[in-house]
């Protein structure tokens, strides 16, 4: 996945307008650590532009690994918290 920023010209919308995006943090051990609302996608392990850092182990004593779940404050269904 590559993220790009652009901008829509000429169109009209009703729908609510989203909130500007946070990095994800882990929070695994902690869920009141855990961004709310709109959510960054995960840049990790690049050469550059990392948005997340990990390190140990998580709650099951396998390597931290970063992924769109709850360990990232990622909930399952429909991500409504997401409009500003």
């Amino acid at each position: 996945m590559q993220g790009f920023k652009c901008r829509v010209t000429n169109v009209r919308s009703t729908a609510r307008r989203v909130a500007p995006a946070k990095p994800p943090v882990w929070c695994e051990d902690n869920p009141a650590r855990c961004t709310r609302g709109a959510k960054q996608m995960v840049y990790w392990n690049q050469l550059d532009g990392n948005n997340i850092e990990v390190s140990g182990n998580d709650l099951s004593g396998h390597p931290r690994s970063p992924g769109y779940n709850a360990k990232l404050g990622f909930a399952d269904g429909a991500q409504n918290d997401i409009f500003g």
